[in-house]
C-alpha cells in the first residue's frame, strides 16, 4: 500500500496537515517504505524459470524454488496452497473470459432463433459454480464485466440460467421439429440436424465445458457431439476458415478500450481471416460502427458500443460462458509490495517494477525475484511474439509514452504531456485530421548510452505502421504523419477524428532508431535478436542478461533506468540523525489529479514552515 514507513518526521508532519484536505485515488500495494508509484525497479534481478505444468509450478512455490506463479493458478490447488507457510493468494476479475464461437455462415446456424435457443438451454451458472468451483461469473455480453463499456446486466433478459422450456419455444417456433420420430428434431428444410462441438485437446476445462453444452443440446433434442481438435488451447484452427460448427476458445482483452468490436464482427471481415471468427453479418450491428470508430466525445462512442452490444448479444454470434477470477499465488517471506494490477492480478509487470525485500532481508534494494514461465520464450522480437508467456518476459524491455497504471488509468511514462487537437481547435489542422503533440522526458536513454529522443519515437510509430501483418500495425493503419519537432517533441497525425487514436499511438513500444533502422521494413519477421550473446539496445527497467532455451531467462535490473530509485548510501561519518532527503513533493504533486485537491491558504503557510524548517535542520547537519 501507498504510504507506511516515511523518510524523516517533518514528510510525516506535512502528510498529517495535508490529508484532512485531499482524498486523492492512489493504488494501493503492501509495502514498508514510501515510495511514488513512478519509481523503480528495486530487485537485481528477474528470472524466468520455464515449468510447463501446473501442478509442477505450485510444486516449485511451495518448495520455495520460484517467488510466483506466472499463469492463473487452477482452483484444484487453492487448498494446498492456502495451507502452505509465507503464500499469499489474490483474485482479480479477469478481462477476457470463455466461449463458443458459432458459425453464423453455415445453415442452420445462420438462424438466430437456433443460435438464441442454444445460449438459453446452457446452465452458465452451473459451469461458474460446478466447473470452476465459485471462481467465475456467468457472462452474456462479448465486452468482460469488468470494463465500463459492457452491458452485462443491462437487458432485459440474460442467458445466465438453464431455459429449457423457452428454448424449446424458440426451436418449434421456428421450425425445427422431429420430423421422422427418431429423437431428434431435424433442420426447417427438413434436413438432418447434428451439432459438432470441437475444443483443445489439450485442455481439460475446455472438455468439461463442451460437454455441458452437449448435454443442454440433447435436452432440446438436438444431435450434438464433442469432438477434440487436436490443436493448441486458444490458438486457432484451420478449420475456422473452412467448415465448422461450434469451438471452444478464450479470449482476453488487452485493455479496456473496445474499438475492436468495429473489426471482430464488422459484416465485412466475415471471410476475413483472423477477424470475425464467428462469420457474423448484421446490418444493424454495423451501422454503428462509424460512431463507434470515429466518435471523438465518450458520450457518443459509449451509445454506440453499447447499441453494437445489444444487437449482439439479441443474435447470439457467440455464446459466452463466463467471466473467470485470476487467482495469484505467490511467496510473502522475502518479498513485498506486490500488486494486484487491474488486468494480470499479481503476475504483471508493476509487481516486478514495486517489488522488494523485506527490510529483515537487507532490503527493499536488491534479490532475485523468481517467476515460473509456462512456455519458453517463442522469439526476442516482440513484433512478432504471439506467446503471452514471451509477451510478459518482453514488455520488461521496453517502454511506451503512456501506460496504465494498476488500476487502468491513463499514465504519462514516456511522455510528460500531450496536446491532442482537431480543426476546431488549430485551422492548421486538415479539417477531419487528429493531431497529437507529445513532449518526452529528457533524461530515458537506451541501454548502450543513447538517449531516446523524439526521433526514436517518430521512427517506431512509421516502422509499425508500415510493417506488414506486424500485430501493432492496425491501430496506426489511419496515420498519415509522425515525425520528431523538436529533440523531445513529437508530433502524430491521423487523417480521421477518433477518440481512440491516443491510446492507439501512446501505448506502442519504441525501438531504437539507430538500431532499428537497419532492418529492412518488409522483413522485419526476420529480425531475430539473440542477447546477450548479442547486444540487445532496449530502454526498460530490465536487460537480458542470461537465456537458456527450455530453462530460463534472466534479466537485471537497467540502473540507468529513467524511473530508477537510488539505493541510499549508508555510510556516515558523523553521529546524530541521518540527512535524508526530503521527498521531491512538486513530484508527487504532479502525479496526482489535482481536481481531488482542497487546501486552505493557512494549511499552505504551514507547509512552507515546515519545510523551511526542514532546510534549516538539514543545512545543520552538512
Amino acid at each position: 500500500m501507498v504510504g507506511g514507513k516515511s523518510h524523516g518526521g517533518c514528510f510525516l508532519l506535512v502528510a498529517l496537515i495535508i490529508v484532512p484536505f485531499c482524498v486523492p485515488h492512489v493504488p494501493v500495494m503492501a509495502q514498508s517504505f514510501n515510495m511514488p508509484l513512478k519509481s523503480g525497479p528495486f530487485v537485481d534481478k528477474l528470472v524466468f524459470n520455464v515449468i510447463t505444468q501446473d501442478d509442477q509450478r505450485v510444486l516449485a512455490l511451495m518448495n520455495d524454488e520460484i517467488d510466483i506463479i506466472d499463469d492463473a493458478v487452477d482452483s484444484r490447488f487453492i487448498e494446498a496452497l492456502e495451507a502452505a507457510e509465507n503464500i499469499e493468494i489474490s483474485e482479480t476479475l479477469r478481462n477476457g473470459y470463455g466461449f463458443f464461437t458459432i458459425n453464423c455462415a453455415k445453415y442452420p446456424f445462420n438462424i438466430t432463433a437456433f443460435r438464441r435457443a442454444m445460449a438459453f438451454a446452457l446452465d452458465k451458472e452451473a459451469i461458474s459454480e460446478d466447473i470452476w468451483n465459485g471462481f467465475a461469473v456467468p457472462l452474456d455480453s462479448c465486452i468482460p464485466l469488468v470494463n465500463p463499456f459492457s452491458i452485462e446486466g443491462q437487458l432485459p433478459y440474460s442467458y445466465h440460467n438453464a431455459s429449457i422450456a423457452l428454448a424449446n419455444g424458440l426451436l418449434d417456433a421456428a421450425g425445427f421439429v422431429d420430423i421422422n420420430l427418431d429423437g431428434y428434431r431435424e433442420s426447417p428444410d427438413g434436413s438432418d440436424l447434428n451439432v459438432l462441438i470441437e475444443y483443445a485437446e489439450s485442455s481439460s476445462l475446455a472438455l468439461e465445458i463442451s460437454q455441458v453444452l452437449e448435454e443442454s443440446l440433447q435436452a432440446l433434442q438436438v444431435d450434438a457431439t464433442v469432438m477434440p481438435d487436436g490443436g493448441g488451447f486458444g490458438r486457432y484452427p484451420p478449420s475456422f476458415f473452412g467448415d465448422y460448427d461450434m469451438y471452444f476458445l478464450g479470449f482476453n482483452c488487452r485493455d479496456l478500450d473496445v474499438d475492436w468490436l468495429a473489426y471482430e464482427f464488422w459484416s465485412e471481415y466475415a471471410d476475413e481471416p483472423y477477424f470475425n471468427i464467428p462469420r457474423f453479418q448484421n446490418i444493424s450491428y454495423d451501422a454503428w460502427r462509424e460512431q463507434l470508430l470515429y466518435s471523438t466525445n465518450y458520450d457518443d462512442v459509449y451509445e454506440a458500443a453499447i447499441g453494437m452490444q445489444r444487437v449482439w448479444v439479441y443474435e447470439c454470434p457467440m455464446i459466452i460462458c463466463y467471466e473467470n477470477l485470476l487467482l495469484s499465488a505467490y511467496r510473502t517471506d522475502k518479498f513485498e509490495g506486490h500488486i494486484n494490477d487491474w488486468a494480470d492480478g499479481v503476475p504483471g509487470s508493476w509487481t516486478n517494477k514495486k517489488v522488494h525485500l523485506k527490510a529483515d532481508q537487507g532490503g527493499p534494494f536488491g534479490g532475485t525475484f523468481r517467476w515460473s514461465n509456462s512456455l519458453d520464450l517463442d522469439t526476442f522480437n516482440i513484433l512478432g511474439a504471439s506467446s503471452a508467456y514471451t509477451i510478459q518476459v518482453l514488455t520488461e524491455l521496453y517502454d511506451s509514452m503512456m501506460i496504465l497504471d494498476p488500476e487502468a488509468n491513463d499514465m504519462m511514462w514516456l511522455a510528460e504531456s500531450y496536446l491532442a487537437e482537431t480543426h476546431a481547435e488549430n485551422d492548421t489542422i486538415p479539417a477531419g485530421h487528429t493531431r497529437f503533440t507529445f513532449q518526452l522526458l529528457q533524461n530515458a536513454n537506451w541501454t548502450d548510452g543513447a538517449p531516446l529522443t523524439a526521433e526514436d519515437v517518430a521512427f517506431s510509430l512509421n516502422f509499425l505502421r508500415d510493417a506488414p501483418g506486424n500485430r501493432y500495425r492496425l491501430d496506426l493503419m489511419n496515420m498519415s504523419a509522425a515525425y520528431a519537432s523538436s529533440t523531445y517533441t513529437v508530433v502524430v497525425e491521423f487523417n480521421t477524428e477518433s477518440y481512440w487514436h491516443l491510446h492507439g499511438v501512446a501505448f506502442k513500444p519504441i525501438f531504437p532508431k539507430h538500431v532499428m533502422r537497419e532492418i529492412v521494413i518488409e522483413d522485419w519477421a526476420e529480425w531475430n535478436p539473440n542477447p546477450p550473446v548479442e547486444e540487445m539496445v532496449t530502454s526498460g527497467p530490465f536487460s537480458v542478461s542470461e537465456y537458456i532455451a527450455g530453462e530460463f531467462i534472466e534479466l537485471t535490473r537497467n540502473d540507468n533506468y529513467f524511473y530508477r530509485s537510488e539505493q541510499p548510501d549508508t555510510s556516515t561519518t558523523t553521529s546524530g540523525p541521518t540527512n535524508i532527503p526530503f521527498p521531491d513533493l512538486f513530484e508527487i504533486l504532479k502525479n496526482v489529479n489535482l481536481a481531488h485537491w482542497v487546501v486552505t491558504l493557512p494549511s499552505l503557510m504551514v507547509i512552507v514552515i515546515v519545510l523551511a524548517k526542514w532546510k534549516m535542520e538539514t543545512n545543520s547537519l552538512r
